[in-house]
């Protein structure tokens, strides 16, 4: 089982990425941006999670890959403590549309070290991608959509970007359940959203 990671033990763990990369490949410098639980736990909203999701660059590079694997031994963490798979899964999507604009916002940037930065996600794509990994039978991604608070604007746009995966009948009876649960009413978005997409054609 991973490990559950605070802010304190994500930063710890950060920092000895970049000295490993200092000594190992001197002059190398990297910006990574964070999304998921992590960015949440810097944020301040939830306590602890267990992984730093990577939304980009898309492909780790091999000094960050052979720094992560090093870490993790040492500090006995998950092989995948941080990783790529959010990146991945948003890569395919790309091949056939294209990611909304404020996938680019950033909140805040942290310097771990003089060769190693980290972006923290902005708010809407945070969200966005909080509803796209939510299930009715696992409570996680809803109880941080709750944590962080939304109003109904950002939950549109949210179920926006979810149903441009997938907007099977199946899929908008999730949302059903999630967004009742987050007190929101799935099918005044949905009209909402099918009513301004027509008016923009």
């Amino acid at each position: 089982m991973a490990k559950a990671l605070k802010e304190k033990e994500i930063l710890e763990h950060l920092e000895m990425l970049a000295d490993w990369i200092r000594v190992k490949h001197p002059g190398d410098h990297f910006e990574l941006v964070v999304v998921g639980g992590a960015a949440m736990a810097l944020e301040g909203f939830k306590d602890q999670t267990t992984d730093i999701d990577i939304i980009r660059p898309e492909v780790l590079p091999e000094p960050i890959v052979d720094g992560v694997a090093h870490i993790g031994r040492i500090r006995r963490l998950s092989s995948r403590w941080l990783n790529s798979d959010v990146a991945n899964m948003l890569s395919k999507t790309k091949r056939s549309m294209s990611l909304p604009e404020y996938f680019n916002e950033i909140s805040r940037t942290i310097e771990v070290g003089e060769n190693l930065k980290i972006s923290l996600i902005g708010r809407q794509a945070l969200l966005s991608l909080k509803l796209h990994a939510a299930i009715p039978s696992y409570r996680k991604h809803t109880d941080d959509i709750k944590r962080l608070g939304p109003n109904s604007a950002e939950i549109t746009e949210a179920v926006r970007f979810v149903l441009s995966f997938d907007s099977t009948e199946v899929r908008k009876d999730d949302l059903r359940v999630i967004l009742k649960d987050l007190r929101f009413d799935f099918d005044n978005i949905y009209h909402r959203i099918e009513t301004g997409d027509k008016q923009a054609r």
